[in-house]
């Protein structure tokens, strides 16, 4: 019998392999954080001599969510500036509080947001990081990361915040030298890091010099790693674009050659059939974020149109301002509903493609496929343990059904990053959940009234007292 560290026993298991397997009363073998074996228990029950066995009978095993872009420094700006567009909620939250942020803001904001995520079954999560009101700021979110351990893609971000007012201007104006010389350093540091990977992030259109888009190019190509970009949010990137460069912001794109397998464009709802048309030429991946679309009224990407032209769709919340949660099955339900609503097909975006969006997407948008996104022989063990015995599934007939439309936090009891379990039983390993919590209350409410910063309801100002956090 071969050593193993953990074998997990299960009722059924949703591979996403190739195949798409379903497998009933199956095991999964997990050595050196990888999975090793996976098929029927009784066929492995004989074979491996495990340092631990699960027992997840009438559980459901799934491959962790890949959520391919959040912001999590606005964790600490849940629920402010609603109720306004794009821009107008920019400069009524994001934009007057990112002078205040300091190194444990930023790291407790990191901590809430992957707290949430892993108890909606996230395993790997794209941190598009702009906050840089000083250098070196992306390391108390990597910190998070590696607190709790979850997987990350550190996509540094660069900003142009030169022309913030005085009132709100930071006191670190970081440039294009400045960042392209700090995400090399962040690049030679973690290129061999397992749970640590790195990405370009290019802010949004306005936010680089057309050097700096070709810079980006030849740095991506240099490293190996993937470029992800807000684009097409709303046709503010088009008039941009059409202003400075004389063209629309993806053929400008396509020109500084910025463009490719490795590029993923965040939101993507106001595209012409030239831009699908381009997306489609370059294998360029598509990073949907319904909630934040329907909050802000950015409109709904055209998902069943690029389904069927072959771009790969990608899944994720993005940032706790313009979403106000990290809830990756919220995700699922909406991707689902949003676009049966807009094309008035019920059979559009069905359970089965949203699970394969959030799950395989995401790992081949991230250039990650080879280690995550389904439960094969050789890849990282990570998943999730779905627990159907819950009054918002239950009963459940159909569990991939039952995992998009009628499922919740509670659901998740479970959930496993490199073999590792970050979330077991409901209880977080990493940290201390209720003291990270209340901890993340007092710097919210801190920094809110440092910038300014209210909501009301009624005509009533709404103020929540620093009191301690309840995880219930």
């Amino acid at each position: 019998m071969k050593p193993a560290d953990t074998i997990i026993n299960s009722d059924c298991i949703v591979t996403m392999d190739d195949r798409r397997r379903v497998l009933r009363q199956a095991s999964l073998v997990i050595i050196d954080g990888c999975i090793r074996d996976i098929g029927p228990t009784e066929e492995l029950r004989g074979r491996y001599r495990p340092s631990r066995v699960i027992d997840a009978s009438g559980r459901v095993i799934f491959p962790g969510f890949v959520s391919t872009h959040t912001h999590l420094f606005q964790t600490l700006l849940k629920g402010l500036g609603r109720d306004k567009p794009l821009l107008e909620w920019l400069d009524s939250s994001v934009r007057r509080a990112l002078h205040l942020y300091d190194e444990e803001a930023i790291h407790f904001a990191a901590l809430t947001g992957l707290i949430e995520a892993v108890r909606t079954g996230t395993t790997t999560i794209t941190d598009f990081q702009y906050c840089h009101p000083g250098r070196g700021f992306d390391y108390p979110v990597i910190e998070a990361y590696e607190k709790l351990g979850v997987r990350c893609v550190m996509s540094k971000s660069h900003t142009d915040v030169s022309g913030f007012p005085p009132d709100v201007a930071l006191g670190y104006v970081e440039t294009e030298d400045d960042y392209f010389t700090e995400l090399e350093e962040l690049c030679l540091k973690y290129e061999r890091d397992e749970l640590i990977n790195l990405s370009l992030a290019p802010g949004i259109i306005w936010d680089h010099s057309e050097e700096g888009f070709r810079r980006t190019r030849a740095m991506a190509d240099r490293f190996g790693i993937p470029i992800t970009m807000h684009l097409a949010e709303t046709e503010d990137d088009d008039a941009y674009a059409l202003k400075t460069w004389g063209e629309r912001a993806i053929p400008f794109l396509e020109k500084c050659g910025v463009l490719g397998r490795d590029f993923v464009s965040v939101h993507s709802v106001h595209l012409t059939d030239e831009d699908v048309a381009t997306f489609k030429r370059h294998d360029v991946s598509v990073s949907h974020c319904p909630v934040a679309n329907m909050i802000l009224a950015s409109g709904a990407a055209p998902i069943p149109r690029l389904v069927e032209e072959g771009i790969r769709i990608s899944l994720a919340c993005d940032g706790a301002a313009s979403n106000d949660s990290q809830d990756m099955l919220e995700v699922l339900k909406a991707t689902a509903l949003q676009h049966k609503l807009t094309t008035r097909d019920a059979s559009v975006v069905p359970a089965s493609q949203v699970l394969e969006m959030a799950t395989r997407g995401g790992a081949e948008a991230l250039l990650l496929e080879k280690s995550v996104g389904s439960l094969e022989i050789g890849k990282k063990a990570d998943l999730f343990i779905y627990n159907p015995a819950r009054c918002r599934s239950a009963p459940v007939h159909d569990p991939v059904s039952a995992l998009v439309y009628s499922s919740g936090p509670s659901n998740i009891e479970s959930t496993m990053v490199g073999g590792t379990f970050v979330l077991e039983n409901g209880v977080i390993t990493g940290c201390d959940e209720s003291a990270v919590l209340e901890r993340a209350q007092h710097l919210a409410s801190n920094l809110v009234r440092r910038a300014g910063l209210s909501s009301s309801q009624w005509g009533q100002e709404m103020t929540w007292p620093v009191r301690r956090v309840s995880t219930d």
